[in-house]
């Protein structure tokens, strides 16, 4: 009965030892498996990690990229710019050498710039004594004019008046009992006493005047009998004939 009683005791403490191995197997696996966890949640953590450094270089490098196309942008612009800029001094420094050129080549005909500007003033002076020649040729004519208008009033003769070519102007009142006309041109447009004018009314002649009396702005006409062809109108064109 004692030797049972060993054998059963010594089942149980093999029992026992076999459960202390099995407990500290399974400390020691639980060990390494909270190791594992562990290194596990520090990969991931890391991995995390890695990703927003992934995610924030990403944007870095796309920022940039869009930076460095807009610069690129930039830097395009201004080379045009200055492209275009050179070509402008390229053309200007072209016709600066063509003017430089062609003023050379004047002074080689023509003298020195003072030498011009002498000649330039002569020419001036001949010009203005040219104008101031014609304005008392002007006013003798005019003079010689009025002069043999007066002297066929005591002669009885007809004297030619030469009137303005490009003079014209409107009827702006008719005597057809006196046969006489007002017109609204006068001495300030030109028109002279004794000058004659031809009356028209669209492409139709319709008569011919000869100015008798002349003031500052109008001036009265009488109607040439001869040449009435109808009966001349308010607003009537009057012009010089050839």
């Amino acid at each position: 009965m004692l030797g049972g009683g060993f054998i059963a005791v010594n089942n149980v403490q093999d029992r026992i030892n076999v459960l202390n191995t099995n407990l500290e197997d399974t400390e020691n696996t639980l060990r390494d498996t909270d190791r594992e966890l562990e290194t596990a949640k520090e990969a991931q953590k890391d991995a995390e990690d890695a990703m927003k450094t992934a995610q924030t270089n990403e944007k870095i490098a796309k920022d940039s990229l869009l930076k460095a196309g807009r610069e690129l942008v930039v830097q395009r612009d201004r080379a045009d710019k200055h492209e275009a800029d050179l070509n402008t001094t390229r053309a200007e420094l072209v016709d600066a050498r063509k003017f430089s050129e062609s003023w050379r080549l004047f002074q080689q005909a023509n003298g020195t710039q003072a030498q011009i500007r002498q000649k330039l003033a002569t020419f001036a002076d001949v010009n203005n004594q040219r104008a101031n020649f014609l304005a008392e040729n002007v006013i003798l004519l005019s003079q010689i004019e009025k002069l043999g208008v007066e002297l066929s009033r005591y002669t009885g003769t007809s004297v030619k008046v030469t009137l303005p070519q490009n003079l014209q102007g409107t009827v702006t009142a008719v005597d057809a009992q006196f046969d006489f006309v007002v017109l609204d041109i006068g001495e300030s447009q030109g028109v002279r006493e004794h000058g004659e004018l031809l009356v028209s009314r669209g492409e139709k002649l319709i008569g011919k005047l000869r100015i008798l009396d002349v003031k500052k702005d109008h001036s009265i006409a009488n109607i040439l009998p001869d040449w009435k062809q109808g009966e001349i109108q308010t607003g009537d064109l009057v012009i010089v004939g050839n």
